[in-house]
């Protein structure tokens, strides 16, 4: 029994439950917090399918003898859990090295060519900071643990006035600090885990949203709304890396909205989100604690 609610819980949080949560316009007001329960769903998803798969494989282990003699659906119940649980493992393994991997050579790459292809700042000055000679707008900025780098081009500069411009390098920095990178590559491996026949791509998609609502609200702090919400209409579809972190990159309708609102804390919205997020990845655990503590209950 156990497996089977493990096995319907995974599947639950990787693919229909998503579009249930991707209907709370509330999480926009507390980013972070949103951030959080989005990779809890994904947590609790793969806790949810490797645990059916350990709740399958131990007592199988110990019946390894009389598989002879064991009930052909039983059997069939081992064989699809197990292999579940060993598709998603691996898919995970693979996922994890391969983002971790290919990401970081091409973000270096195109940090080199940057390097290579930038001219002076003039009066821009910030750390890392690079202007291209393209009149195409462009911002994005290429993180990395050192030599992080913030990218503009000609174009952006023509297009932007000093505090639109100011505000643009303000939200890109907050990518660099706070490393959202890491934030969405290793959400995007744990995301891959699933096969594509059973995820759902929200979650995907509401990070990536709101990690840029966190850099709006650190660009918001120093220039207020308006410089920055000029930028990002002005940016609106301007072109970025997949490996990059760009100003325009989602929701700039969403973003330009919330940015008419006034800044409040929502501390006791943001508390009651983590502490669903803690809950969603505590469920799965409970579940695999339960045969332990009642043994006559295991399933």
């Amino acid at each position: 029994m156990a497996a089977i609610l493990l096995g319907v819980l995974g599947l639950v949080l990787a693919g229909p439950g998503p579009l249930w949560v991707d209907r709370w316009r509330f999480l926009f007001r507390v980013p972070r917090a949103a951030v959080v329960l989005w990779q809890a769903g994904a947590v609790a998803a793969l806790v949810s399918v490797v645990g059916a798969g350990l709740v399958v494989a131990v007592p199988a282990l110990g019946r390894w003898q009389e598989v002879d003699t064991l009930p052909v659906g039983e059997l069939g119940r081992y064989a699809v859990v197990l292999l579940f649980t060993a598709v998603v493992v691996l898919r995970l393994i693979w996922s994890l090295v391969a983002v971790a991997r290919n990401t970081g050579v091409r973000r270096r790459r195109h940090r080199d060519a940057v390097d290579l292809l930038a001219r002076p700042t003039g009066a821009l000055t910030s750390p890392g900071l690079r202007v291209l000679a393209e009149q195409l707008p462009v911002a994005y900025c290429l993180p990395a643990l050192r030599g992080s780098r913030v990218v503009l081009s000609e174009g952006t500069l023509a297009l932007l006035g000093p505090q639109e411009l100011r505000a643009v390098v303000e939200h890109e920095s907050a990518h660099v600090r706070a490393r959202h990178d890491l934030v969405l590559d290793t959400f995007h491996a744990l995301h891959r885990a699933f096969p594509i026949a059973v995820r759902s791509e929200i979650p995907a998609l509401q990070c990536r949203l709101l990690v840029e609502m966190l850099a709006d609200d650190a660009a918001r702090r120093v220039t207020g709304p308006l410089p920055l919400a000029r930028a990002l209409v002005t940016l609106a579809g301007a072109p970025n890396p997949d490996w990059a972190l760009g100003v325009a990159g989602a929701g700039v309708v969403d973003r330009v909205s919330r940015l008419a609102d006034e800044p409040r804390p929502h501390r006791s919205l943001a508390a009651a989100v983590y502490l669903l997020a803690g809950g969603l990845v505590a469920l799965p655990l409970l579940v695999l604690a339960v045969p332990v503590l009642a043994p006559g209950h295991a399933g």
